[in-house]
């Protein structure tokens, strides 16, 4: 219901942001905010200001983890927790902000002696220099009403108006890199080349990613090299030598579709997304991805 394996790996989340979040206001709107002039002289951060809560922090943690996991509506929420439909929007707009910025830590470049030691065992004897599995995935959303939006956002692929953004994970199955989210117009070489991807890549990494993806000139400028599935016209029987390449190759990629499989199990991503969340896409798929890198590992080692 939460996205997390166990109780415990519940009550443990609630108390490492606990400490924070019971000094945390709740988010009242644009017009709510007051810019002041007023020097703060307090040594310690205040205690939450406004009206107490009928909830606890675990419960509106639950509240949002729950609306992530299983995709419920704010009706729905507001009914089960005894909250006005206003009230469990603000927690959950509020708390969505406040989880991205503290889980953003769990979703990292590992180093390459990490990458090693964690690396599975199937995959070090074939790849030993395998950095990062690279794949774009996109999100259905709403159509947006503005004329602009509806052409950015529409997907010839998915022939739907999406959110698109790259996924790059570790070959223990561990999410590693997010972009931030773009229109499903854009490429996904152009989504690469404009994220900070290139800027982690060490020299002597092998970076692997389907044929969406020509980014060898930008890698070797980078001293890296691209592994990719071998290229087919289509219309001549591949040789022998590039069908076990290609086994090769889809047997590893496969590992990223399943860490895009379990970011698509919080059903919030998994179904079309109301065109209110859009702006806060990012965050939420910071918060899932980190939620996910909390579970098991996809890859045994």
């Amino acid at each position: 219901m939460t996205g997390l394996s166990s109780k415990e790996d519940i009550d443990n989340l609630c108390e490492y942001v606990k400490h924070k979040a019971m000094k945390m206001r709740i988010w009242e709107g644009e017009k709510k905010v007051v810019n002041t002039k007023v020097p703060r002289n307090f040594k310690r951060t205040p205690k939450k200001t406004g009206p107490k809560s009928k909830l606890s922090v675990k419960d509106e943690m639950i509240l949002v983890l729950m609306k992530l996991r299983l995709g419920l509506s704010m009706v729905f929420l507001a009914s089960l927790f005894g909250l006005s439909v206003g009230t469990c929007s603000k927690i959950f707009y509020t708390w969505i902000k406040f989880l991205a910025i503290h889980l953003k830590p769990l979703i990292f470049w590992p180093n390459r002696d990490l990458i090693r030691s964690t690396q599975p065992k199937q995959i070090i004897s074939k790849w030993p220099s395998l950095r990062c599995i690279l794949d774009c995935t996109e999100i259905f959303i709403e159509r947006p009403q503005h004329l602009q939006l509806q052409a950015l956002t529409w997907s010839e692929h998915k022939k739907h108006n999406t959110v698109k953004l790259l996924v790059g994970i570790a070959p223990n199955g561990m999410i590693t890199f997010l972009s931030k989210a773009w229109g499903g117009r854009s490429s996904d070489a152009h989504i690469v080349r404009k994220s900070e991807f290139f800027n982690l890549v060490d020299p002597g990494d092998c970076i692997m990613v389907d044929r969406e993806f020509p980014i060898q000139d930008e890698l070797k400028f980078r001293q890296a090299y691209l592994e990719i599935l071998p290229p087919s016209d289509g219309y001549q029987q591949m040789t022998t030598e590039k069908v076990h390449q290609t086994k090769k190759v889809a047997n590893v990629r496969i590992h990223v579709e399943r860490a895009i499989g379990r970011l698509k199990y919080f059903n919030i991503l998994g179904n079309t997304l109301p065109i209110t969340l859009v702006p806060h896409i990012d965050d939420i798929f910071t918060v899932c991805a980190a939620l996910c890198n909390l579970l098991p590992p996809l890859v045994c080692k």
